[in-house]
């Protein structure tokens, strides 16, 4: 009977890390690919030193007639046991540059399909999103102007912010929901208005700390619609538990809708200030006075 490594190195990845949530996003498998690999050499030492050390117990145990003796160290012994883990920590550094760098790194952000802010926030442990409305383009953000209604500062001067999308989160129970479209790259200016915390999508294989003070970008591409959590792997407090967020990942069509409808949602309801006829129209005992 034949063994196959192959196989056997898919059961061992398959059915060993099941405690993995499901993969979603375009570079996901890459970073599993490299824990597993970690995992693994990980377990492979730990046998290895054991049973070197179990051996040793026994080889050396106390024996009547036999004498201690002095035994100064073999260089080559110590050479070999310091460069074997420097070629392997080496190897997972070159193996894991591409993946980290993808995932990570600044200058290998692809170029955004949507853009929004998250802010996380201690005093309601939840998260904050932003989107720019319909113009397209986020107002600008003032320090002076953040409160709680506000909790981006956006520049209420600017005429590009007016039509932002702001969705506050109660935190606690009652996680908000955010929606992105599947298929997209999708990137994520993060930041904390207190503490640290940190912006977990597991099913993305993404986390990464919301610094107060800085905006930090973060991408993903997700590939499966559904509805995923947003944690905090970061403990920030006492409510550190109850900070969660839901992630509902749409097709581009849905999307579009949930996005136009919070775009109404949103609009205020007021009549033309030139519109003569709609001064007119207003009822004699109407509470509404007019002007001059």
């Amino acid at each position: 009977m034949s063994f196959d490594v192959s196989k056997a190195m898919e059961w061992a990845y398959k059915d060993m890390l099941t405690f993995f949530p499901e993969n979603v996003s375009t570079f996901g498998s890459e970073l599993d690919q490299l824990f597993a690999m970690i995992y693994y050499a990980s377990v492979a030492i730990f046998f290895i030193t054991y049973g070197i050390l179990i051996a040793f117990i026994i080889m050396y145990r106390h024996q009547e007639g036999r004498r201690a003796y002095h035994y100064h160290g073999n260089n080559l012994v110590e050479f070999t046991w310091t460069l074997l883990p420097t070629f392997l920590f080496a190897g997972i550094g070159l193996w894991s540059d591409d993946a980290w760098t993808k995932s990570k790194s600044a200058y290998r952000v692809p170029n955004p399909d949507v853009t929004i802010d998250v802010l996380g926030y201690q005093s309601g442990f939840g998260w904050q999103f932003r989107y720019p409305g319909p113009d397209g383009v986020f107002g600008k953000k003032e320090r002076n102007q953040i409160s709680s209604a506000n909790p981006f500062g956006i520049d209420s001067n600017d005429v590009h912010g007016k039509d932002d999308l702001v969705i506050i989160s109660p935190g606690g129970a009652r996680p908000v929901e955010a929606h992105l479209p599947i298929n997209k790259n999708v990137l994520v200016n993060l930041s904390s208005n207190d503490v640290l915390h940190s912006f977990f999508l597991p099913n993305f294989r993404v986390k990464q700390d919301a610094v107060p003070g800085q905006w930090i970008k973060v991408w993903f591409n997700g590939t499966k619609a559904g509805r995923y959590e947003i944690a905090c792997a970061e403990l920030c407090g006492s409510g550190h538990y109850n900070m969660r967020g839901l992630l509902i990942m749409d097709s581009q069509q849905d999307y579009d809708a949930w996005l136009d409808q919070q775009y109404k949602l949103k609009k205020p309801e007021t009549a033309p200030a030139a519109d003569s006829t709609a001064a007119l129209a207003v009822a004699p005992d109407s509470t509404t006075t007019k002007k001059n």
